[in-house]
C-alpha cells in the first residue's frame, strides 16, 4: 500500500505501480521501472510533495506517479526501508541500523545535526513541520518544527510510546502502530502526545485490492505465481486469510472478491485444480456443529470459465495441513479426516463425495503420496533394498542376483537392464488397506531417494512425479499397468516441482520448464536479477515463500514470472544512471585478540559443572534429615549462561507432624564464574507464617551475592544475600521480577539493578525494589555496576552504541516513592560498541579512574591453551569503560579444543598430574587465572593458569 496521490492510491503489485481510484478502477504504470519497486512514500518539502520509491538497491523520484522514474541514489547494500523527512529521504540498509539521509532533488548525502544521538527506526512527516519517529531506547518522539527539535511523546496509556514500532500518515494524520495490521494510536505532534490505540477505520466498502492487501499482507501477483489457479485468459484465483479473489495477472487488479472467513489468526491457504474444479484448503474460524480446535477446512471451488462458486466446507480437520490434488480429479489431505474418524495418515475424497481416512503399512508422507481419481492414494515403493511388502519379497527371493557393485562404473548406467525386483514402483492403497502395485519404473535409484513433487494422475491415468537420488533429479511419466519406462534425468538441476501439467526445475545452471507434466523440458531465459537468485538456489528451494510453482507462473526469491508461454529472449532494463551513491557504513577493521593461557600447576577449587543434574550433588547436604524432621529441596540454575550461570539449592525443614510449618530455610549457591569461588550458604527462619511448598524459581548473582526468586502460593518473593552473611526479602509483583542479567554494586546501600521488559529496577538494602526508568528492549542493553551516581545503560546495535546514566533518586521514608525518570532523548551520548567490538579491546593494566564497569556476554570466541587451540563458549568479559576507551579486566568461558588441535600433547612439565582444560576463569588485573575439567570437584581436576589477550598477527 502506497500513499494517496492525485487520482487515488498508489500501490505496488508485482513490483509495478498501479493507481487505484476510489471506485476500484486501476491504471497501470506507463513506463517500466529499472527494477521491481518495493516501497513508495511521500516526502514533504517547502515547495510541495515528492513521491519517492525504492527497489532492492536504487532510490527513485516519481515526478509522474505512473511515469518514468528519476534515479536518485543507489546503495551497495540491499535497501531495507525508506522514510520521509522534510526534503530528505531516510534510508535503512541491510547490515546497518544507522539510517542515512539523502536530498530528494539531488540524491546527495546530507548530515542533519539536530537529530538525537539515538538512531531512528522509523519516521514519517505529514507536512514539512509535523513529524514522528521511533528512536532506539526511548520510543516515539515528535517534532513540530521540521526536525529542528525533537521531544519524546507523552502517552495516555503508560508504555504506549515505548511499544510503538512504526509510524504512518493516514488520512492526513500521524498514527503509530505496534503491528501494521493492528491497532493504531493517533499522534498529536503539536502537543507531543500519543493517544490510546484504536482499531483503524473499517474498510468493508474499500476497493477489493485494498481489502486484499490489508487483510492478507500479500502481493496478489506473488500469491498467484506461487499458488494460483487459472480461470480464463490472463486471470487467476488466489486465496489467503479468509479471502478468495480473482485477479488480473497483467495488472494485479482484483476483479472479484469473496470472504469465507473473518479475523483468521493464521490465514495460510492452498488452492489447487482437480479435474474441472479447484479445491481450497484454508484455516477458518470455528465451524457450527464441528467440535475441532484450530479448524482447517477443505472447500470445493466450482469453475465455469472465468466465473467461480465457493462451496461450504466439505471436510474440516484439526490444524493446518497439506492439500494434494491430481488433474484426474483426485483430492486428499495429509492427516486424518476428523479426530473422531479412527486412525489414518491421509484423508481422501471418494468418487461418491465421501471423505475417508486411510493409512498403509508404511509411512506415506516421504513417499510422494498423491490421490487417484478412484479414491485410492498412490505412493512409492522399493525405494531401498527390502522396501517391499512381504508378499512381494517372497515372490522375488529366487530372482536374478543384482550386485550393487556392478553399477559402479563410468558412463550411462541407466542403459543397463535393472531386474524387476530391484525397480522403483508405485503402489496404491484404498479404504481396505490392501496394497497393490499399479506401475513399475525401469530404474533403480542410487543412494537416498527423495520425492521432490507428489505423484499426480492425469486424465489418461498416467502418473507424473519428480524424484532425486545421489546422482540427480528425474522426471517420471509412467502409464498405469503398462510397460515400465525409464525416467528422464534433468541434467544440472537440483530441485523440481510439478503443479498439474506445469513444472519448474532449477539448478546452478539455470531453470528449465515443462508444460506437459514433465514429458519435455526447455530452458527458461532469465533477467539478470533472476539469474542472481539462481546462484542462491540451495537456500531458496526449501522455503515455500521463496520458491513456488502454480498454473499461473513461478515465484523465485523476489522474482515473479507470470504465464507459461515461450519467450525467445529476455531484455534486461537499461541500467539507470544515478545522481549519487549512498555512502557505505565505515567498519573498523581491527584484528581480534586471542585469549592465550598456559598451565602452571594444580590448585584446589570448584570446577564448572557438566550440567544441571550435578547441582544437587554439589550443593545438597550430605547427611539425611534427623528422625521426625521433614526436609524438602529444590534446585535452580541461571539460564542466561547455561551452566556458567549461578546454581542454587533451596531446602525447607521442619517437624513432620501434621499441621506444622517449616521452621528453617537454607540456601546454598555457587557462582561458577567466580575465580577461586566455592559454594556458599545461609540458613535461618523463613518469613513468619510461611507454609510448606515454597519453590525456588530462579537465581542470578555474582560471587557471594545472589538474588533468588521464590514462589510461595500466589506470591513472588525475592531473596538477596549479603556479602557478610544474612539475607533480605521483598514481596514483589510479577512485573518487578528479574528477567535477565542482574548487576551488583558495592557503594552504600549495595544497589542491585536489573531490567524487566522496559523497566529499569533498583533494589537498595533496606528498601523495596522500585523502577527508576524505562528503556526500550529492541536493541542490545547492558547495565553497568551500580554506583552512588546511578546505573549506566548502554544500548547498541550492529553499527552504533550510546549510553546514559539513570540516577537513583533517594527515598523519602515519610513521602511517596519517587516517580521513575521519564524516557527522554536528552542525556544520551555516543560510546564504544562493547557488544560488537569486545574482541578488539586490550587488557586493563590498572583500574581506570572514574571508569564504568560492565559484564559483556559473547557466544563464541577463540582461545589457545598450551598446545591446544579451540573455541570459547558462554563467554563473559569484565570490561571497564572510560569515555571512548575500553579495556578488559577479566574473562570467564567454557573451552572446547579443536579436533585437529594438539590437545593430547603433554602439559607443562611442572604439572604433577594433568587433565583437560574445559573452562577458564581469568582476572587480568589481579594476574590470576584457573581452569580445568568440568564436573564435580576432584583431585587434580583444577589447574593454575597464566592468561593474557594476545594481538593476532
Amino acid at each position: 500500500m502506497g500513499p494517496q496521490v492525485d487520482g487515488g492510491t498508489l500501490m505496488l503489485v508485482g513490483g509495478r505501480r498501479v493507481l487505484l481510484a476510489a471506485d476500484g478502477s486501476t491504471k497501470a504504470e506507463t513506463a517500466a521501472s529499472p527494477e521491481p519497486l518495493q516501497e513508495v512514500i511521500v516526502v514533504p518539502t517547502a515547495s510541495g510533495k515528492r513521491i519517492i520509491a525504492r527497489g532492492s538497491n536504487g532510490i527513485y523520484r516519481l515526478d509522474d506517479p505512473l511515469g518514468a522514474p528519476k534515479p536518485l541514489a543507489q546503495s551497495e547494500s540491499d535497501l531495507r526501508a525508506i522514510g520521509a523527512y522534510p526534503g530528505l529521504v531516510v534510508v535503512w540498509t541491510h547490515g546497518s541500523e544507522t539510517p542515512r539521509l539523502i536530498d530528494v532533488e539531488t540524491g546527495k548525502f546530507k548530515v542533519v545535526s539536530t537529530l538525537p544521538a539515538l538512531p531512528m527506526r522509523a519516521v514519517a512527516f505529514r507536512d514539512d513541520k509535523e513529524g514522528a519517529a521511533i528512536f532506539e531506547g526511548v520510543g516515539l518522539a515528535v517534532t513540530s518544527d521540521g526536525g529542528a527539535t525533537w521531544k519524546r511523546a507523552t502517552e495516555e496509556v503508560a508504555g504506549d510510546a515505548l511499544r510503538i514500532r512504526g509510524v504512518v500518515v493516514r488520512g492526513g494524520a500521524l498514527r503509530g502502530y505496534v503491528y501494521e495490521e493492528g491497532l493504531e494510536s493517533p499522534i498529536d505532534a503539536a502537543q507531543a502526545r500519543v493517544d490510546r490505540a484504536v482499531a483503524p477505520p473499517a474498510e468493508s466498502n474499500a476497493p477489493a485490492l485494498v481489502r486484499w492487501v490489508r487483510t492478507t499482507r500479500m502481493d496478489p501477483i506473488a500469491a498467484a505465481a506461487s499458488s494460483g489457479v487459472e480461470v480464463g485468459d490472463g486471470a487467476a484465483l488466489v486465496a489467503n486469510s479468509g479471502l478468495l479473489a480473482r485477479i488480473d495477472t497483467k495488472t494485479g487488479s482484483i476483479t472479484a472478491l469473496e470472504e469465507f472467513a473473518r479475523d483468521v489468526t493464521n490465514g495460510n491457504c492452498t488452492l489447487q485444480r482437480a479435474g474441472k474444479d479447484a479445491w481450497l484448503g484454508c484455516t477458518v474460524n470455528e465451524q457450527p456443529n464441528v467440535d475441532i480446535y484450530d479448524p482447517f477446512a477443505i472447500m470445493r471451488v466450482q469453475l465455469d470459465g472465468s466465473s467461480f462458486k465457493l462451496d461450504g466446507p466439505a471436510v474440516v480437520l484439526s490444524g493446518e495441513t497439506e492439500l494434494r490434488t491430481s488433474p484426474s480429479g483426485g483430492v486428499m489431505v495429509m492427516g486424518q479426516c476428523t479426530t473422531h474418524d479412527g486412525e489414518g495418515e491421509v484423508c481422501v475424497r471418494q468418487s461418491d463425495g465421501r471423505w475417508v481416512s486411510m493409512s498403509a503399512e508404511v509411512e506415506l508422507y516421504t513417499r510422494g503420496v498423491g490421490p487417484l481419481s478412484d479414491g485410492r492414494v498412490a505412493f512409492l515403493r522399493n525405494m531401498w533394498d527390502g522396501d517391499v511388502p512381504e508378499t512381494e519379497r517372497s515372490e522375488r527371493e529366487d530372482e536374478e542376483s543384482y550386485d550393487e557393485h556392478d553399477r559402479d562404473y563410468e558412463g550411462d548406467h541407466e542403459e543397463r537392464e535393472v531386474p524387476e525386483g530391484k525397480r522403483l514402483y508405485v503402489a496404491a492403497v484404498g479404504d481396505g488397506r490392501k496394497e497393490e502395485r499399479i506401475a513399475t519404473i525401469a530404474w533403480r535409484p542410487r543412494g537416498e531417494l527423495r520425492a521432490q513433487s507428489a505423484i499426480q494422475e492425469d486424465g489418461d491415468h498416467n502418473l507424473h512425479f519428480i524424484v532425486s537420488d545421489d546422482e540427480g533429479v528425474y522426471a517420471i511419466v509412467q502409464p498405469m499397468d503398462k510397460e515400465a519406462r525409464r525416467p528422464q534425468k534433468l541434467e544440472g538441476m537440483t530441485e523440481a516441482r510439478l503443479r498439474g501439467s506445469r513444472g519448474i526445475a532449477v539448478g546452478m545452471d539455470g531453470i528449465r520448464a515443462t508444460t506437459d507434466g514433465g514429458r519435455t523440458w526447455a530452458g527458461v531465459p532469465l533477467p539478470a536479477r533472476a539469474r542472481d537468485a539462481v546462484m542462491q538456489i540451495d537456500s531458496l528451494v526449501t522455503d515455500p515463500a521463496t520458491f513456488g510453482v502454480s498454473e499461473v507462473g513461478l515465484l523465485l526469491d523476489r522474482n515473479v514470472r507470470m504465464g507459461w508461454g515461450a519467450t525467445d529472449n529476455i531484455e534486461d532494463p537499461i541500467e539507470p544512471v544515478f545522481d549519487a551513491t549512498l555512502p557505505s557504513i565505515s567498519r573498523v577493521s581491527v584484528p581480534e585478540r586471542l585469549l592465550t593461557c598456559s598451565v602452571e600447576g594444580n590448585v584446589q577449587g570448584t570446577p564448572v559443572l557438566q550440567g544441571s543434574a550435578q547441582v544437587s550433588y554439589l550443593l545438597a547436604k550430605k547427611t539425611p534429615a534427623p528422625k521426625g524432621t521433614r526436609r524438602v529441596t529444590g534446585t535452580s540454575s541461571s539460564s542466561r549462561d547455561g551452566i556458567m550461570g549461578v546454581v542454587a539449592l533451596f531446602e525447607e525443614e521442619g517437624s513432620d507432624k501434621p499441621g506444622s510449618l517449616p521452621t528453617k530455610w537454607s540456601f546454598t549457591w555457587h557462582d561458577p564464574a567466580e575465580l577461586g569461588g566455592k559454594p556458599r550458604s545461609w540458613s535461618g527462619a523463613p518469613p513468619k507464617g510461611t507454609p510448606w511448598g515454597a519453590q525456588i524459581r530462579g537465581v542470578l548473582g555474582s560471587g557471594a551475592r545472589a538474588v533468588i526468586t521464590m514462589r510461595i502460593g500466589s506470591k513472588n518473593l525475592l531473596v538477596r544475600t549479603k556479602p557478610q552473611g544474612g539475607i533480605e526479602t521483598a514481596e514483589v509483583a510479577y512485573n518487578l521480577l528479574p528477567s535477565n542479567d542482574i548487576v551488583f554494586g558495592s557503594d552504600k546501600g549495595e544497589p542491585i539493578a536489573w531490567m524487566r521488559d522496559t523497566a529499569l529496577i533498583v533494589w537498595l538494602s533496606g528498601e523495596a525494589p522500585r523502577i527508576i526508568g524505562h528503556v526500550s528492549y529492541r536493541s542490545n542493553r547492558l547495565l553497568s555496576e551500580p554506583t552512588k551516581d546511578g546505573v549506566t545503560v548502554l544500548l547498541s546495535g550492529t553499527d552504533w552504541s550510546a549510553l546514559r546514566v539513570f540516577p537513583i533518586p533517594p527515598m523519602d521514608k515519610k513521602g511517596p516513592e519517587p516517580s521513575p525518570l521519564a524516557p527522554t532523548l536528552d542525556g544520551w551520548t555516543a560510546a564504544p560498541n562493547l557488544t560488537s567490538h569486545i574482541g578488539r579491546f586490550g587488557l586493563c593494566t590498572s583500574k581506570p579512574k572514574g571508569a564504568t564497569r560492565f559484564s559483556v556476554p559473547r557466544s563464541y570466541a577463540r582461545a589457545a591453551i598450551d598446545a591446544s587451540s579451540g573455541s570459547l563458549g558462554y563467554v563473559r568479559y569484565d570490561v571497564y569503560l572510560t569515555g571512548a576507551d575500553a579495556c578488559v579486566a577479566g574473562a570467564t568461558a567454557t573451552f572446547s579444543p579443536d579436533r585437529t588441535s594438539a590437545r593430547a600433547a603433554p602439559l607443562a612439565a611442572k604439572v604433577p598430574k594433568k587433565g583437560p582444560i574445559n573452562f577458564v576463569r581469568a582476572d587480568f588485573l589481579g594476574k590470576r587465572a584457573e581452569g580445568g575439567a568440568r564436573g564435580l570437584p576432584a583431585k587434580d581436576a583444577m589447574h593454575k593458569l597464566t592468561c593474557t589477550l594476545e594481538e593476532r598477527k
